[in-house]
């Protein structure tokens, strides 16, 4: 099965793994910290674990880390000056789906038009699922905006994307979804959602995710890829 994972997590770790190798109490230039770009104390035992990823980072920026957790607003890895300053590296040979925080796909919602409900979807729109959380497992409703969409393989790589989906430790539980949504996800005027966004083979995929209890809390969007329409 194909599998999906969350920008920058995959980075970030291997990253870090490269930047491990460099540690040495004599370095003249001991690698620089993920979360603010400052160098790292040349000795591993005196930098701070992260509390979001398997990495570490320097000590002050551990200390800064507590207190944003504390009060509730965790540094989103977008912001950190790894990222920012694309000092990132990818892993190789790594086919696997990747969900960001960054739409790559505005343009599709130009041609929006609405349906007899009143609600208004772009044409490439084939379906879209509403999900909630019961507190042991997912229960997902399909819906098909556009029928004429329908194709066998497209079908199959929107259950071959949830499966994908489901399968995260991410989406665990409500709890794990609210911490993926504090550093991973987009952030809108609601603190209780946040977006994501993946271009699969097929699809622009947007995922709307609500981390309220006894509310729905996860809508999937699938929009038919440009090339796939020709």
């Amino acid at each position: 099965m194909k599998e999906i994972r969350i920008y920058p997590k995959p980075e970030l770790l291997n990253t870090w793994a490269i930047d491990r190798t460099r540690f040495s109490p004599d370095a003249t230039k001991p690698p620089l910290c993920l979360r603010c770009g400052q160098p790292l104390a040349p000795v591993l035992a005196q930098n701070a674990l992260s509390r979001h990823a398997d990495v570490y980072i320097c000590d002050t920026c551990g200390t800064d880390e507590a207190l944003c957790d504390a009060i509730g607003f965790p540094k989103r890895f977008i912001l950190w000056d790894a990222v920012e300053n694309q000092r990132l590296k990818a892993p190789a040979d790594d086919d696997a789906w990747l969900l960001k925080p960054l739409c790559s796909f505005n343009q599709i919602y130009l041609d929006a038009t609405e349906d007899q409900m009143g609600r208004k979807s772009p044409g490439t729109e084939l379906a879209y699922s509403r999900s909630d959380y019961d507190g042991w497992k997912w229960w997902t409703t399909w819906f098909t905006v556009h029928e004429e969409l329908k194709t066998p393989d497209r079908v199959a790589e929107i259950d071959q994307f949830m499966e994908a989906l489901f399968a995260l430790s991410e989406m665990a539980s409500l709890d794990t979804l609210r911490q993926m949504c504090q550093v991973y996800a987009e952030p809108t005027s609601d603190p209780t959602e946040c977006n994501l966004y993946c271009d699969t083979e097929r699809f622009h995929v947007w995922l709307r995710l609500i981390t309220r209890k006894r509310d729905y809390n996860l809508y999937a969007h699938f929009y038919v890829r440009e090339s796939e329409e020709r």
